[in-house]
């Protein structure tokens, strides 16, 4: 097999973007991509003092919502002494100890226009079912004064079924679907049929959850846990290639989701062409305004663009960083919220990122704290990929004409490793008669354009341990394209081998697409490396990738100026 010439470089022909609604805020630029601001980091509940004043009044309605997302409208009023540091924090459950546990989100009081003339306001928020009832309260000062707490706001079901997600099983038909049913964990399962609303398939789900003592420590052990409720998960077998399915997912004691569709998996090798969307480092964000975690507004605009394509596209990859909950329980279930109307419609597979794993002693190959003391188990409770386990975070899988392999650059893939040898053992197996593509995935970046290089688990030095360990594989095997995600920009390579570019052979081209949402990584070096042909810190956005038998399309999108790069691969 012979890879030929890149055939395009930098489009200029920009497309229309997408329309949305959401606003992407502007923040403060940043050394690097460590440095963001945190506001849920920036209170501590432990210095929280409580002095109720009963002359406030403090309202939230209406208190009984019928489903997740609904908004609700707080009012409040007769706040004496009005400040620019006063505060409304939305807690869950609604009877948590406010000194011990910090909220989902808040908002400042004066976003409230007059506030600070009047101590009056109202305030709106949209609040995702998490299965349990919900409180405001009103703070002042990041040391915080509690000075008064609102009604309760409930959901009129507590256990609606939610975050339905669906994976591929890396066996040939089967479908895994996945969400959350709360406090209920048996007679959960899905129902699946090729008609609408007639459903004569079945399959058990299992239900698994987690406490607090099976993470390693720091935040979410301490004021971010929040009990995750039972996370199901349930496999459709015997599926027919190519077929469209519907399905529901819940049971008797939870009640049922609304229906949804997919389309099974094309066997390997099947001559169809493949569409596909991915992205890294996108976390999420807030519809209402709140403060709650990161610069991750952005998110909103991905995840509505990749939804305005759900219709043409087959799968979604998340190589790494997946919600940036570290350590804050909440930000999972308004992450997993957030992508349910993909998530539910294609496989929406992943891999683990420093901000899911990392951890002292927890069995992470760096030793850092960036996922706040979660070491992988939230992750991997939400998303179970193909035959993976706690230990081995690594995977394969096919999808019609291309061959995934997706590494963990958390875990060991030193030579000798078994990571290292999955992925030698699995790349020499590649049939190219049946999948002649073969796209190579992992979290931090074999090469970066990036000043970063101060640690072990800085970007260049990670860079070039992936270099010295894992590149020869890719170009032994005949990768085609390598995705990485850690440094939140877009950037592309020259089809590239120790640091060389290679216009003809078979040497893989590199992209870095952590762009999907977190705050940018805008400390590109001084002179761009020669191996660098696109670079862009300054867009949000996602890429897709097309392919038939003998062609393979990149494209890089913009969220707000559409398509900003592309370039197509041909085999002979």
């Amino acid at each position: 097999m012979l890879k030929f010439s890149l055939l395009f470089g930098l489009i200029l022909v920009i497309i229309a973007p997408v329309e949305s609604k959401v606003i992407e805020r502007n923040y403060p630029e940043h050394d690097g991509h460590r440095k963001h601001v945190h506001p849920l980091s920036l209170i501590k509940p432990n210095s929280i003092t409580v002095k109720i004043n009963k002359d406030i009044q403090l309202t939230a309605e209406p208190s009984l919502l019928q489903q997740s997302g609904e908004w609700v409208t707080v009012t409040f009023s007769k706040v004496p002494s009005p400040s620019n540091e006063d505060w409304i924090g939305v807690y869950s459950p609604s009877k948590v100890d406010i000194s011990k546990h910090a909220p989902v989100k808040y908002q400042f009081c004066n976003r409230s226009s007059g506030y600070n003339e009047t101590g009056s306001g109202t305030l709106r928020f949209k609040l995702v079912n998490m299965h349990e009832e919900y409180i405001f309260a009103i703070l002042r000062g990041v040391n915080a004064t509690l000075l008064q707490t609102s009604n309760e706001v409930t959901f009129a079901n507590p256990n609606e079924v939610l975050q339905g997600h669906l994976a591929l099983t890396g066996n040939d038909g089967e479908m895994k679907a996945m969400w959350n049913s709360g406090n209920i964990q048996n007679n959960q399962m899905v129902l699946w049929g090729t008609t609408p609303g007639s459903y004569p398939n079945s399959a058990a789900a299992v239900g698994i959850t987690y406490t607090s003592s099976d993470l390693c420590g720091d935040v979410a052990i301490d004021f971010g846990w929040k009990d995750p409720g039972y996370l199901q998960s349930a496999v459709m077998t015997n599926l027919i290639p190519e077929q469209q399915y519907y399905y529901i997912f819940g049971g008797n004691a939870t009640g049922w989701s609304d229906e949804q569709f997919f389309y099974a998996a094309p066997e390997a090798g099947a001559q169809i062409l493949v569409d596909l969307i991915a992205y890294g480092d996108m976390g999420k964000g807030e519809e209402d305004g709140s403060f709650e975690h990161w610069e991750e507004v952005p998110s909103l605009n991905t995840t509505k663009n990749v939804y305005s394509q759900i219709n043409f596209i087959d799968l979604i990859l998340h190589i790494g960083d997946i919600a940036y909950a570290v350590g804050y329980s909440s930000q999972w279930d308004e992450f997993m919220a957030q992508i349910a109307p993909v998530a539910q419609r294609v496989p929406y597979m992943t891999l683990p990122g420093n901000h899911e794993r990392d951890f002292p002693l927890s069995g992470s190959f760096y030793n850092g704290t960036d996922s706040g003391g979660e070491c992988g188990i939230p992750y991997e409770s939400r998303f179970p990929m193909p035959n993976v386990d706690r230990l081995t975070q690594w995977y394969s899988f096919n999808y019609g004409n291309i061959h995934f392999v997706m590494m963990s650059t958390e875990h060991n893939f030193l030579r000798g490793s078994a990571q290292f040898q999955f992925i030698d053992a699995d790349l020499r197996s590649v049939d190219r008669s049946v999948t002649p593509w073969v796209i190579f995935s992992g979290h931090r970046p074999m090469y970066i354009d990036s000043t970063d290089n101060s640690s072990v688990s800085s970007d260049q030095t990670v860079a070039h341990l992936l270099r010295e360990n894992v590149e020869e594989l890719l170009v032994k095997h005949g990768v085609d394209l390598a995705l990485w995600g850690h440094h939140h920009s877009y950037q592309r390579s020259c089809p590239l081998y120790k640091g060389e570019c290679h216009r003809e052979g078979n040497f893989p081209i590199h992209a870095v697409i952590g762009m999907g949402g977190m705050g940018l990584s805008q400390n590109l070096e001084t002179i761009k490396p020669l191996w660098v042909d696109v670079v862009d810190d300054t867009e949000y956005g996602y890429s897709r990738i097309t392919t038939t038998q003998n062609s393979l399309l990149f494209q890089y999108f913009s969220n707000t100026r559409g398509m900003r790069d592309e370039f197509v691969l041909v085999k002979n």
